[in-house]
């Protein structure tokens, strides 16, 4: 009988003490996910920059007509995108689903073949109309890699922009633009400095 009471107060004891680890456990967690912000949309320091105005000339679009970026009904993404990057297929209905969410009007925009964007078009559920197929895009923006997304303020000034392979870096773009910050980065050392500060 006392070999039973010994056996129960050990398995209490070690019940207790894995209680007890498991608790400082989550404590630990909770502290290392305030720590660790989340990563944005990478930036690049070529270019223009947010605040910036988008180009205004005309560009073509996949269907024919032309286009400008100057003017639009609201805050507008503009995603650069291949037939040729498994990053790009993958970002695009992330992007439409986002975009639909966020009531943000999204284009896209590449430099390839007619015939290889009309493609690439119809199977990635996009629309000529909504696809601006000009190398002088690419190269007034600066884009060196892909997929990159600039958001655009109505008037077409460029609000932030930055690399995209997930939901969370668009919604970094969106954050950036409402923080007040030109990257999510900035928005995140500033963050940093003022608790050093507090503390």
């Amino acid at each position: 009988m006392s070999v039973l009471i010994s056996v129960n107060l050990l398995l209490t004891g070690v019940l207790l003490a894995a209680l007890f680890v498991t608790w400082k456990l989550t404590v630990q967690v909770r502290q290392l996910f305030r720590e660790v912000a989340p990563i944005g949309a990478l930036t690049n320091s070529k270019g223009p920059q947010p605040g910036d105005a988008c180009p205004e000339q005309p560009f073509r679009l996949l269907d024919g007509t032309l286009m400008s970026l100057g003017h639009s009904d609201a805050t507008r993404l503009l995603l650069f995108v291949s037939a040729t990057c498994p990053v790009s297929r993958k970002i695009i209905p992330l992007a439409q689903d986002f975009c639909r969410r966020e009531h943000v009007d999204l284009m896209f925009a590449g430099d390839d073949a007619v015939e290889t964007q009309e493609r690439f078009v119809r199977e990635a559920g996009m629309t000529s109309a909504r696809f601006i197929n000009d190398p002088a895009l690419g190269r007034a923006l600066e884009v060196d890699k892909l997929p990159a997304a600039f958001l655009l303020s109505q008037e077409g000034v460029i609000l932030s922009r930055g690399l995209v392979n997930s939901r969370e870096h668009l919604e970094s773009l969106l954050n950036a633009w409402e923080s007040g910050f030109s990257t999510v980065q900035d928005y995140i050392t500033h963050t940093k400095r003022q608790r050093s500060a507090a503390a």
